[in-house]
């Protein structure tokens, strides 16, 4: 995979849901903008309360958690 605009969107949340699990073990839902061709920004909620964001680009076939705020 060498951009995510250029992705179907049902791999795009795969590719979030995987990496999300990966660090955490529970949340409500996400919503995610895709900034460019490798890099994507996940809002993380938990009953309809920001918990934090996420930045993640993409490094092969997996995205990589660059920033969280």
């Amino acid at each position: 995979m060498k951009s995510l605009l250029h992705t179907d969107w049902d791999n795009v949340e795969e590719l979030i849901e995987n990496t999300l699990n990966d660090h955490m073990r529970a949340y409500d839902y996400y919503d995610y903008f895709i900034i460019n061709d490798s890099t994507v920004l996940v809002k993380v909620y938990e009953k309809d309360r920001l918990m934090f964001s996420v930045k993640m680009r993409l490094q092969s076939d997996k995205l990589e958690v660059v920033e969280v705020n």
